[in-house]
């Protein structure tokens, strides 16, 4: 992870305390601990533009800390440049703010284009890239930190009427109608592009993770319809993780045991937060559950203490929410096993198509021994007839013994409802690709009077196999020199490569294998078609991490290579250079890892040699180089000598 500056790490401390301090109050608030006076999400003054989530907790936790009146932020230029100020003294909340620049190509981490490229792709090209944040911290202050009241006072009044609290907005029946029509259909979205969510007896509000359902109690068991919200949010959140989803640690069951203890507590924590935030959307004020209230301490002392929880936070909230979002929107959440099934697909779809099976069909069909091919398909009940070359498919224009007619007839006697005619090759020729024959049967025959004659049938099994199946050797995922995470393919019978995959399939493969061991072979064939069918489309995506990366480097100088472990300086590399053995190096776990991988362990060896004594060789290399121009300056004096004395006897 990139080391944090000094400004972004006091920001973390200001959101830590202002985090920390709402939920210890919240034992002594019945519970409350975001927004309790009911304001509208946070905003910037006066334009209204909303906030990501993540920054719209603390906005409203610092208006919430400090009595604001409603959620509405300023920059300090812009409200310098309203004609106000901000007050004396007062301390702002700090914003997060991301600039994308730059975006990244998913597949090659190499690859970086400027925004101004990014935009001019078509919006197929722009799906193959993401955006590289850049993050600034800045600082915010409520319209009340700041003396609008006194330079503008209608347009404070104004601001909070549609933004306050209930207090100053106002809250009556109309607004409790517009409220259950806007979460019921919070609720068909949900259940739309989701998760079900349905009615249980038991009275207990859950979500099952083996059936991915929200079960929710009838309203009437709740106190307040605000707690059904709430709660019924909560459950939502919990379905984002989902193994096939986000798969937080929390949500996944590992071998048929429950998740950790300390996993568990911090799902917990994102539920609320992201339920929280959920409610600060609908202008809702949001409490902590009983048993979330048992768990406060746990969390603050985590916040303290764990370097790491805030980032956490940030991203696990974030992801919930966007998937929540998506399916706002209308977009259906796809377990990630059917959406990279379907991607898997459409990339097949672009692979040059093999004909093989074709090219062998059209070696059989002969018009003297009045032989045809016949190709069955007794699921869809269809039958392919491809007829010897000069043979015509036009009813009238008939071969003597391959009358059409009968062998349609044939056919269908046997059951089959659409025949068609083809010739081997032309513009009628026959020339599916291999694929094209799955489940299909293939056999050379003739037409015997009013049946037809089997006479061998073709074996095309093999042929399908390699159309629609890959198999792999090996399917790892290892990591480059740069610590960035790459999935090593070896497909049967070809060479190995890497291929940089999608944060997301990085994610899932390493949560899988951290908490349902029992999947992770499925994962990793399911990986490996997806990123195999894509190399095929785009060969530039494939990389090589086994090769030593160095240029002008003359590898033919190193001698001996041996790479070994030791108990006190981890493992080293020894080599033997121009018959000299400089001191061993270090060798990375991610080097030591991709060598066990590699196809020629000792070609690997040589060119790991070469990448960590690169210098040394470069030193010799300069040394052989000055020694050959000195030679050749000693002898230039010596040949122009020599030239002169044969000019002067040729004068």
């Amino acid at each position: 992870m990139k080391e944090k500056s000094p400004i972004e790490k006091n920001a973390e401390r200001k959101q830590i305390d202002l985090l920390s301090e709402a939920l210890n109050g919240a034992s002594n608030a019945n519970g409350y601990w975001l927004n309790a006076s009911g304001k509208g999400y946070p905003k910037f003054h006066p334009r209204g533009v909303s906030v990501s989530p993540f920054n719209a907790l603390f906005m409203a936790l610092h208006s919430d800390k400090n009595g604001c009146g409603s959620n509405l932020f300023i920059h300090y230029n812009e409200a310098k440049a309203m004609g106000m100020s901000v007050r004396e003294h007062e301390r702002g909340v700090p914003f997060l703010f991301y600039n994308w620049n730059r975006y990244v190509n998913r597949n090659n981490p190499e690859e970086i284009i400027s925004r101004t490229a990014y935009l001019g792709l078509d919006e197929q090209d722009r799906k193959h890239y993401k955006g590289v944040h850049n993050r600034e911290v800045r600082t915010l202050f409520n319209i009340d930190q700041t003396t609008l009241q006194d330079v503008d006072r209608p347009s404070y009044e104004a601001a909070l009427r549609q933004y306050g609290g209930v207090a100053e907005r106002g809250y009556t029946e109309a607004n409790n109608r517009k409220l259950h029509i806007r979460f019921n259909d919070f609720l068909l979205k949900m259940k739309d592009s989701l998760v079900p969510v349905r009615y249980d007896g038991s009275g207990m509000p859950h979500y099952e993770t083996d059936k991915d359902a929200v079960y929710m109690p009838r309203q009437r068991n709740f106190e307040h319809y605000h707690d059904y919200i709430q709660e019924t949010l909560r459950q939502i959140v919990s379905s984002t993780g989902h193994q096939q989803r986000l798969a937080r640690e929390g949500m996944v069951m590992k071998n048929g045991m429950a998740p950790s203890e300390d996993a568990l507590k911090q799902e917990r924590l994102i539920v609320e937060v992201a339920s929280g935030i959920k409610m600060l959307e609908l202008g809702l004020p949001a409490r902590l559950s009983e048993e979330s209230l048992k768990t406060v301490e746990y969390w603050n002392r985590e916040l303290q203490e764990n370097p790491l929880m805030m980032a956490a936070i940030e991203s696990d909230v974030n992801n919930a929410l966007e998937v929540i979002r998506k399916a706002e929107r209308g977009e259906k959440i796809e377990y990630a096993t059917i959406r990279n099934r379907r991607q898997t697909s459409d990339m097949r779809a672009e692979l040059p198509k093999h004909h093989a099976i074709a090219d062998e069909i059209a070696r059989h069909p002969d018009k003297d021994k009045k032989t045809i091919i016949v190709v069955r398909d007794n699921a869809a009940k269809t039958a392919d007839v491809v007829l010897p070359a000069g043979a015509s498919t036009e009813v009238d224009n008939e071969v003597p013994g391959m009358n059409k007619s009968r062998i349609e007839r044939a056919l269908r006697k046997e059951g089959f409802g659409q025949i068609r005619f083809f010739n081997p090759d032309g513009a009628l020729g026959f020339r599916p690709d291999d694929s094209y024959f799955s489940g299909k049967e293939v056999s050379l025959a003739r037409l015997k009077n009013w049946e037809i004659q089997e006479l061998s049938t073709l074996d095309v099994a093999p042929a399908v196999k390699q159309a629609c199946e890959v198999s792999f050797d090996r399917v790892q995922m290892i990591q480059d020199n740069k610590n960035r995470w790459a999935l090593y393919i070896k497909p049967e019978n070809e060479n190995g490569y890497s291929v940089y995959p999608d944060k997301e399939d990085v994610n899932r493969f390493f949560s899988t294998l951290k908490q349902a061991m029992n999947n992770i072979d499925k994962v990793r064939m399911e990986l490996a078609h997806k990123y195999y069918a894509l190399a095929e489309t785009k060969p530039d995506l494939k990389v090589d991490l086994f090769s030593c990366g160095e240029k002008d480097i003359d590898m033919s100088r190193i001698q001996r290579v041996s790479v070994f472990k030791t108990k006190q300086d981890g493992i080293l590399c020894a080599a033997t250079i121009d018959g000299r053995r400089p001191e061993p190096r270090s060798v990375t776990q991610q080097q030591w890892q991709r060598m066990w991988l590699a196809e020629d362990k000792d070609d690997y060896k040589l060119n790991l040699a070469a990448a960590l004594f690169a210098d040394v060789l470069r030193k010799g290399q300069a040394r052989d180089n000055s020694v050959e121009t000195a030679a050749s300056a000693e002898r230039q004096p010596e040949q122009s000598e020599q030239e002169e004395q044969k000019t002067g006897m040729k004068r």
